[in-house]
């Protein structure tokens, strides 16, 4: 089955969807019908191999946009607007503890969802009753979390990239203090973390590499023996795959391939021993 990934209308949601022999590019809206109804999206991953259980199929794609589906967009821009009005009117009205985030009609007008924020379960069944009898359709409230919001309302992240949840993630990876580490990152929350409050997505993304990098290169405090003397590291690079050590007032930078593990503990090889003992390309003033 060829399947192609497309990010829905307003909203931060990609659908891995059936071609359905149709053949459309990359960026194109299209019409597509989804488990909740007809909606409009763009393409983003065309026609991809499904593989295992990697992604599930919750759609297919009905026809390529066409000049009046363009022409109806603006009308269900009207409703998404007064619905959001409406609903953060009488959420108000009703002391309800909720940030209204956003809000989603379907191309075919049959639901209309409300994404909002909540630290605890709120009773919206009398909302939606009222909601429902003003827009005369299903509606559909969405309890989301803090990345979820950050994806929806988008920015840019530290980098000056855009962020990661907006246009790279379809579903959230589990990030950990331990990626931070592994990178040698400053652990300042400040630092570390997104618009979201929560860990840096792109943690998860560079976190293989730096195990990688990192597998084979002594950590900070560990010691690399040369002969009669001991060396004790005291930083590392893993980009460059190099480390530096420290002899009395001199501090020496070694490579990944100046080093190897023998028994279960890091030697110097014997060339680089004698570079160090004559050369001093290899040494830094200390404090550098």
């Amino acid at each position: 089955m060829e399947v192609s990934a497309v990010k829905l209308r307003n909203s931060y949601q990609v659908c891995y969807i059936d071609t359905n022999n149709i053949f459309i590019k990359n960026n194109s809206l299209c019409i597509l019908e989804t488990e909740h109804g007809l909606d409009l999206g763009r393409v983003v991953k065309r026609n991809s191999r499904l593989r295992g259980n990697n992604c599930q199929v919750k759609g297919k794609l009905i026809r390529k946009v066409t000049d009046e589906d363009i022409k109806r967009l603006p009308d269900i821009e009207a409703i998404e607007e007064k619905a959001f009005n409406t609903c953060k009117e009488k959420a108000r009205n009703k002391n309800l503890e909720m940030k209204l985030i956003s809000v989603k009609c379907l191309f075919d007008k049959t639901k209309i969802i409300f994404y909002f924020v909540a630290e605890n379960r709120i009773d919206f069944r009398e909302l939606v009753r009222e909601l429902a009898s003003v827009f005369r359709t299903r509606i559909e409230m969405r309890q989301i979390g803090v990345r979820d919001e950050a994806r929806l309302v988008g920015g840019f992240g530290q980098c000056g990239r855009e962020h990661c949840c907006g246009h790279q993630h379809d579903d959230f990876e589990p990030v950990s203090i331990k990626m931070a580490k592994e990178q040698s990152l400053n652990l300042n929350s400040l630092k570390i973390s997104g618009m979201c409050g929560r860990l840096l997505c792109c943690l998860g993304y560079e976190y293989p590499i730096y195990k990688e990098l990192n597998a084979n290169l002594p950590k900070n405090g560990a010691e690399i023996f040369a002969e009669n003397k001991t060396y004790t590291v005291i930083s590392f690079d893993s980009l460059s795959e190099t480390i530096r050590v420290k002899d009395g007032d001199r501090i020496i930078r070694l490579s990944k391939s100046d080093i190897k593990f023998v028994g279960n503990r890091y030697v110097i090889k014997k060339e680089v021993i004698d570079m160090i003992l004559n050369e001093d390309d290899i040494s830094e003033n200390d404090g550098n």
